[in-house]
């Protein structure tokens, strides 16, 4: 690799002082081989989480309208042969500090859609891509989360197209000789990218095995938005919200808290574990971004989870996950509750189950019980919210009837994935006209080496 530029995302967190020399042998295998190292550690910088305002594409096209260190590292990133994240692995996926930069990287994609491999995406804003290469640190084996975070690493790599990808997922604790000879691999290695079924196959199961929680026990629900739209309306308000209003007819007491900075400050974590603490039922819903849960959900997810240990809580508290996408397929949501279910597991909540659906912009953030909005597959989505309530209700998980009836569109797929190509790239070329920006200007390339 002579004369190659090489950018690490350092994604390790405050407490990850035992991570830094695996990143050391890391760094060195790059240079052995005369390549430029450049490393940005993340926890020390000021970067502005995504607000999934659209600007980067709307406004100034191809440039975050945060004004930080994040159009740095996107600079950088886009000059770079190979660009590496580097992160603990976490419930099978990023670190929040890591997560944080990962969902700006929308600012280095086209608004527009693409078919590919059958599945809907987006097309690269950029002709020269560097190669992506993720290595996620263990502290103890588990290869069902390793699994996780090497597909969401995969996801990735088919959403930024770069000419090759590698995954690698090591201990901590592994020997030096050991880790180098493994970094040495990833030099060269291409893993393969995990299309349709592979991705598919981590959407985890309907429950059908847990134990029946007491009806009348802790009948007090919390719901957690995470979507980073919190100046506007959002699709995930709206699902949990008629969620939380079904729960709370049949007679529970609900609390809903959505998910802002204030998190990354003391008051801010205060606020949501004393929530949690409260709740016999845990509601989380958020977005799809960037193939996983948006950085304020995975940081929620870290503290939470924190606390959880530092207690040693064992409470039979329950936890659901629904999650939309901005893309049609649902099995473009699978690592998503993957991650859930992993954290739930760790965690020591009870997981009853997941939801969740593409092409989540239907809903937008209007109520569902407006009048205009019945018709189907809004009308689905409904139903499905109201079938999950009385399971919930009764102490049972939700039923796979309803995991099944929340996706059902009676347009068939391949015609409406292609309709949605079409109606995605009107809708932004709309928007954007509203900004003053033209269509020739979509696609503007501010990062591109001159």
């Amino acid at each position: 690799m002579p004369d190659k530029s090489v950018t690490i995302l350092d994604g390790s967190g405050a407490g990850d002082q035992d991570l830094s020399p695996v990143l050391d042998v890391l760094s060195r295998v790059f240079k052995a081989a005369e390549a430029e190292v450049v490393t940005f550690p993340l926890r020390e910088m000021k970067l502005a989480h995504c607000l999934g305002c659209f600007g980067c594409w709307v406004k100034t096209p191809g440039l975050c309208v945060e004004a930080d260190a994040g159009r740095d590292i996107a600079r950088a990133i886009i000059r770079s042969d190979v660009t590496v994240l580097f992160t603990p692995v976490t419930f099978g996926g990023y670190s929040a500090e890591l997560k944080k930069m990962v969902d700006r990287f929308i600012q280095l994609a086209s608004p527009f859609f693409q078919m590919d491999h059958g599945e809907v995406h987006h097309p690269p804003r950029y002709s020269q891509r560097p190669r992506l290469v993720m290595v996620g640190i263990q502290r103890n084996p588990n290869p069902a989360e390793a699994h996780i975070f090497k597909t969401l690493a995969g996801r990735n790599a088919i959403n930024f197209h770069p000419p090759s990808y590698a995954a690698e997922v090591v201990l901590a604790s592994e020997n030096i000789d050991a880790l180098q000879r493994r970094f040495e691999a990833l030099l060269t290695r291409s893993d393969a990218l995990p299309f349709g079924d592979a991705a598919a196959s981590l959407m985890p199961p309907p429950v059908t095995s847990c134990a029946t929680v007491d009806p009348l026990s802790r009948r007090r629900a919390l719901l957690i938005v995470g979507s980073p739209k919190t100046a506007e309306p959002s699709t995930s308000g709206a699902l949990g919200s008629f969620l939380l209003d079904c729960l709370a007819k049949r007679g529970w007491s609900t609390e809903s808290l959505t998910l802002r900075a204030s998190l990354n400050r003391p008051e801010g974590e205060t606020e949501l574990l004393s929530a949690v603490d409260r709740a016999g039922l845990v509601l989380l819903v958020f977005p799809l971004y960037v193939d996983a849960l948006p950085h304020l959900m995975t940081k929620a997810l870290a503290v939470i989870a924190a606390h959880r240990r530092a207690t040693g809580e064992t409470a039979s508290q329950r936890l659901v996950a629904i999650v939309n996408s901005g893309f049609p397929e649902t099995h473009q949501n699978s690592l998503a509750l993957a991650i859930c279910r992993e954290f739930a597991e760790q965690s020591c909540f009870q997981w009853a189950g997941g939801l969740a659906f593409g092409a989540g912009g239907m809903i937008g953030g209007q109520p569902l019980t407006q009048p205009q909005r019945q018709g189907a597959p809004v009308k689905n989505v409904i139903a499905a919210l109201e079938m999950t309530a009385n399971s919930l209700v009764e102490g049972l998980p939700i039923p796979a009837e309803v995991m099944k009836l929340i996706t059902k569109n009676r347009i068939p797929f391949a015609l409406w994935s292609r309709l949605y190509v079409l109606m995605g790239a009107r809708g932004f070329k709309k928007v954007a006209a509203k900004n003053g920006v033209g269509n020739a200007d979509l696609l503007a390339q501010p990062y591109a080496a001159r």
